[in-house]
């Protein structure tokens, strides 16, 4: 029951924090997540740092949830490892037209796909203390 929960609000949240590691240190962005088969995508431009990042470590961490409320709601908590891809047949599957604000077209050479395999799902509830986690190795 508990799990299918967890699966519920990770179907369902689409604004995440996507943390990385820079250097020796943890770097944060908000992020627009799509999700298949768990397997989470986003796009980016590919001169920003994060790619940098991604390619001397690709260990990833995603918050998601809070978006409906401040302290009251379950969150997920999500482990995996992201690799970067330029596929355009899944650029143009991702595509949404807020990306128009950033890229000239689904062609633009700056566009980069993350692709993160998820490891571990975690459901935190607020209200217990227990975690409800998935290892999808």
């Amino acid at each position: 029951m508990r799990e299918k929960k967890l699966l519920k609000l990770y179907l369902k949240t689409k604004i995440n924090i996507l943390s990385t590691v820079s250097g020796s240190k943890p770097k944060s962005y908000y992020m627009t997540f799509f999700n298949e088969e768990f397997i989470l995508y986003t796009s980016t431009d590919k001169r920003i740092g994060k790619v940098e990042e991604i390619k001397e470590n690709p260990h990833a961490f995603v918050l998601l949830g809070y978006e409906e409320g401040l302290f009251d709601k379950n969150y997920v908590e999500i482990e995996g490892d992201l690799t970067l891809t330029e596929d355009q047949s899944l650029i143009e599957h991702l595509w949404s037209p807020y990306m128009n604000l950033i890229f000239d077209s689904k062609e633009d050479p700056n566009i980069i796909v993350l692709q993160l395999k998820l490891e571990i799902i975690r459901l935190r509830e607020t209200k217990n203390d227990e975690a409800i986690s998935i290892n999808l190795n």
